[in-house]
């Protein structure tokens, strides 16, 4: 419902812009007033949608399905887990909680399948869902990729990603895994390359975008990996490692990079992004997943085009 009034905010203002722009000057003041008014409605209307300070049993009650699912996982095999929660529900919209509900079952799952040693610490906010603790050396997460494939296909298609890191320790046993379930994808703003000189459009991918660029020093230390490039007449190559070009021409290019459980993706753009709010008008109409050259081709003459980065990896 959040997702429809905004839309339909965006498209009732292009409205009173069209209607001011053909229509006589001394209907401004009238139009500025009706524009004002309009706006004041989503203020509130949004607000209503975005907290639930107001409706304590909801929240508590929400809350406890969490506590639930959590307590499932704890006690999984009739063996009982230490995990110490941090749970960070400020500012929590519905829109968060329901995504959260969506993929917290799935993130479990996942978990479930490492053997952790010793007390995991688990933090749940809004941005998602981040889990830290210690696996055995020899529990390698290669022979685990095919089940965290399938699942983590789920969370994409609940625009959620999972992304983890490993850090070694003295004690070569041992070693850190941190497990990361980013939800903050939001259908309102999104990460801008602006193609307006060359094509007379901008490319939007997913707002997350800006959370995972990499410096050249970073970029040159990667492993070997899948990476997609978008050239900047929008064709798509696929590399498994650096291009050379890239290395020569980095300083105008953006390298992105998520460290997949399943398979680690780079992605590179010709040129760096901004975040900004997404819009909503009738010629943005979304690319689809497959991203292919000859729809882009067909599709150049309007001004913004969506990418949908969570069906583009789902299927890469």
């Amino acid at each position: 419902m959040a997702k429809n009034l905004n839309r339909d905010f965006q498209q009732g203002m292009q409205t009173l812009e069209d209607i001011q722009a053909l229509g006589e000057y001394n209907l401004s003041p009238l139009i500025d007033q009706a524009a004002f008014h309009f706006s004041e409605v989503h203020r509130k209307a949004e607000f209503s949608f975005e907290n639930l300070n107001s409706y304590s049993k909801v929240q508590s009650f929400l809350e406890k399905t969490i506590d639930n699912l959590i307590t499932a996982y704890t006690l999984r095999d009739e063996v009982t887990h230490q995990v110490l929660i941090q749970k960070k529900y400020e500012n929590m919209s519905l829109e968060s909680w329901n995504r959260l509900l969506e993929v917290l079952p799935t993130s479990l799952h996942i978990l479930n399948i490492f053997k952790f040693v010793g007390t995991q610490n688990m933090q749940i906010s809004r941005k998602g869902i981040k889990v830290r603790g210690l696996i055995k050396t020899d529990e390698t997460i290669i022979k685990f990729r095919e089940i965290v494939y399938r699942s983590s296909r789920k969370l994409l298609e609940q625009n959620s990603i999972l992304t983890y890191s490993i850090e070694e320790l003295d004690d070569e046993r041992l070693c850190w895994l941190e497990i990361n379930v980013d939800m903050e994808h939001d259908e309102n703003l999104s990460y801008n390359v602006d193609f307006s000189e060359t094509l007379g459009m901008k490319l939007g991918f997913s707002n997350i975008f800006e959370k995972y660029k990499l410096s050249n020093e970073e970029a040159s230390k990667l492993p070997r990996h899948l990476i997609i490039e978008i050239s900047p007449d929008l064709n798509i190559s696929k590399y498994y490692r650096i291009p050379d070009h890239y290395t020569t021409d980095s300083n105008s290019k953006e390298m992105l990079h998520f460290s997949f459980l399943f398979r680690p993706v780079s992605i590179i753009i010709p040129k760096s992004g901004l975040l900004e709010k997404r819009p909503f008008k009738a010629n943005c109409e979304d690319t689809g997943s497959g991203l292919e050259q000859q729809e882009v081709k067909n599709q150049i003459s309007s001004n913004y085009r969506y990418i949908d980065f969570f069906s583009l990896i789902n299927q890469s």
